[in-house]
């Protein structure tokens, strides 16, 4: 299991790889900086793969030294397409960085890198590389190669990344580049942690072949959340969906008991669609089952102002001394206790006449989301223990 868990960082990429190749495919305004993100994904991918300390322990390479090799010259190559990807898209950045500048900087360091690793007589042991005498020195200077190069790429690919997110509004390209300026902040730790193995190869001549635990976490943690970041404009769109029809649930739920009362007053105010129960309902459905009960709880008003009790206001009144709520609630408190005088009032038949002054707070000019929000206070306090029957004990006499 842990052989299949050191391999995560390397799915993590190609899953942001053939997530930008399929932008790609479809279309995109930026096809260079799309193809230079899906090139870093995959060749990350194939970095994160040949870096796995489980690769090192395969007794059919036949140069575990150089698959080492070829690891760390294929992250330096993912990472070069991070300021690139800059550069296509334009976003401001140091006058230091250009095309030219860059790819003159990649070049010569995936040559010294190669060069001075080949040249450290480096031979692989249990998993770890060992060298001996000078080729101490010359291991070290190729990791600081490798670790001076990844700091430059990530830096160049954050500073404007960040400064372009901070002047965003919200939505999802402000969420998808904060993901990755935190993805990019957690590579730039990531890359400063190769610190420890040129230290590892002063002190021991010696360093781990593969990525070794803190590496792995480190490595896992900027990936997904690049990925996160990545794709940030496909999941956030789900999100929020799921969002809407869970707010519209539970405001259709929470209705339920002040619905179901008003339609005993007047059943001919419900519509039967044929719709399964809510909790089969697509986003649209719930929606329009949510707008439809609003409805049809305003049908029930009308029908219960003419049985509003001439004392509803005294009755309202001993409902909020008997059942005391804070200020905010006072006002749902009182609307539901009148629905409960009026119900049993149109319960026993037609008595004295409606009290003219006192009419239902229902809502006006608002929209249906704040019209449901006042209503769900209102059934909320409709279903507090004991209101409905000690109403109807008030209003009955």
């Amino acid at each position: 299991m842990s052989d299949l868990l050191a391999y995560l960082p390397a799915v993590a990429a190609l899953w942001l790889g053939c997530y930008e190749l399929r932008l790609l495919r479809n279309g995109s305004d930026s096809p260079y900086a799309v193809r230079h993100l899906c090139r870093f994904g995959f060749c990350m991918a194939a970095a994160m793969t040949l870096l796995a300390a489980p690769t090192m322990y395969l007794e059919w390479l036949p140069f575990p030294q150089l698959t080492h090799l070829l690891g760390r010259e294929t992250e330096m190559a993912a990472l070069a397409f991070l300021p690139l990807t800059v550069i296509e898209i334009g976003l401001p950045r140091p006058r230091l960085l250009t095309g030219r500048l860059h790819i003159g900087v990649t070049l010569a360091a995936l040559v010294l890198c190669a060069v001075l690793f080949l040249c450290s007589g480096v031979r692989t042991r249990h998993g770890s590389l060992l060298v001996e005498g000078s080729g101490a020195v010359l291991l070290a200077s190729s990791d600081a190669v490798f670790t001076g190069y990844s700091l430059w790429c990530l830096a160049m690919f954050l500073v404007p990344v960040h400064r372009f997110a901070r002047g965003l509004g919200p939505g999802a390209l402000r969420t998808g580049l904060r993901l990755i300026t935190a993805s990019v902040t957690v590579g730039l730790v990531w890359a400063l942690w190769g610190v420890s193995a040129i230290v590892t190869v002063a002190l021991d001549s010696r360093q781990s072949a593969g990525l070794d635990p803190v590496g792995r976490m480190l490595g896992l943690c900027c990936l997904v959340l690049g990925v996160l970041g990545g794709t940030a404009g496909g999941w956030l769109s789900v999100t929020t969906a799921v969002g809407r029809w869970l707010r519209a649930y539970r405001t259709y739920r929470a209705l339920e008991p002040l619905w179901s009362a008003l339609q005993a007053l007047s059943p001919g105010t419900a519509l039967d669609l044929g719709w399964p129960p809510a909790g089969l309902f697509s986003l649209h459905r719930a929606e329009f089952a949510l707008y439809r009960r609003v409805i049809e709880i305003r049908d029930g008003y009308l029908e219960l102002r003419a049985f509003v009790p001439p004392d509803a206001r005294a009755l309202s009144d001993a409902a909020l001394a008997r059942f005391p709520v804070p200020p905010a609630g006072r006002a749902a408190m009182a609307e539901a206790a009148v629905i409960a005088a009026a119900l049993e009032s149109a319960r026993t038949g037609p008595g004295a006449p409606a009290d003219q002054d006192v009419t239902l707070a229902y809502p006006v000019d608002c929209s249906v989301e704040e019209e449901a929000a006042w209503l769900v206070q209102v059934a909320e306090a409709f279903t507090v223990a004991g209101l409905v029957e000690h109403m109807r004990h008030r209003a009955g006499r």
